[in-house]
Order: structure tokens, then C-alpha cells, then sequence
């Protein structure tokens, strides 16, 4: 699944640099809380990362689950926190693998940001269907994914 260039983040400019390796690496502990980091979960973080005009740092792959529950309530803004949740979601969905602990991992993310339930829900209905179009638009216009590889566990 790729990112959608069109999509506003102009959040970030607004987003300090604690906020974005908060960001940065809550999407990093996610990629490995199925104890898997694949090639597609990396770009898609990179990819990220280069959006918010930083770098992914390799100590943010091996952040506790805690460490990034007790990070993620510092994030003041309540667009951002939306932002990451979604972000999260789309990460989960990535590998085609949603496992319950990146479930459990999101949702305490959620708590974290007081971000009710329902619209946790909302969003990962959001990005489910998103999913969908992106793989609808792919067959139309014949395009083929490129799935990648698995790194090991970090």
C-alpha cells in the first residue's frame, strides 16, 4: 500500500521534534509488535519520516511497548494524535497480518491520547476502505504491487 502524495500533513509543521520521534517511533514498535519487521512496514515508516522532514532512528525499533504508551500522552496536539492512530492502522494493514498484539498495542496508543474507542473505530474503518479503492485502482489500471521481503526481528 502506498502513500497518498495528495494527502495534507501540513500537521507536521506544527509538530516539534519530541512530537515527531514520538510519532516516529510508536510506528517503529508497532512494526515489530507481531515480532516481524518487513520491508514494506520500513518504507512505509521511512517514507514518513521524509514527509516530516526527519530520520528514523535504529534504537526506535527496539522502544517498549510502556516507553511509547507513556511518550504518546505528550503529544498535545489532537489532530496528530488522530494522525497517528491512523498512521498506526495503516502500518497494521501493511503486511496484510492485523495480529491482536498490534491491536492491543493501538488501541493503549488510543488510550494514551484519549481517543475514544468509536473513533478509533471510525478511523480503521477509514483506512480499510481506503485499502480497498488503492487495491480497486491497482486493478483497473493494472498496476502490480510490490510486497516486500521480511527483516528479522530487531
Amino acid at each position: 500500500m502506498g502513500q497518498d502524495s495528495t494527502h495534507n500533513r501540513s500537521y507536521f509543521l506544527n509538530a516539534g521534534e519530541e512530537e515527531k520521534s514520538i510519532f516516529l517511533s510508536t510506528l517503529c514498535t508497532l512494526a515489530n509488535a507481531d515480532g516481524k519487521i518487513k520491508d514494506s512496514e520500513v518504507r512505509f515508516i521511512e517514507s514518513l519520516a521524509a514527509e516530516m522532514q526527519t530520520e528514523v532512528l535504529p534504537q526506535f525499533f527496539k522502544y517498549s511497548a510502556e516507553l511509547c504508551i507513556r511518550n504518546a500522552a505528550k503529544i498535545r496536539s489532537r489532530r496528530l494524535a488522530l494522525e497517528l492512530i491512523k498512521d498506526m492502522l495503516s502500518l497494521a494493514y501493511t503486511d496484510d497480518e492485523f495480529s491482536d498484539s498490534e491491536g492491543q498495542f493501538i488501541c493503549s496508543i488510543g488510550d494514551a491520547l484519549n481517543i475514544e474507542p468509536q473513533k478509533i473505530g471510525q478511523i480503521s474503518s477509514w483506512v480499510i476502505d481506503r485499502i480497498i479503492w488503492l487495491e480497486q485502482e491497482a486493478l483497473i489500471f493494472e498496476e502490480t504491487a510490490n510486497r516486500g521481503g521480511e527483516h528479522g526481528k530487531n
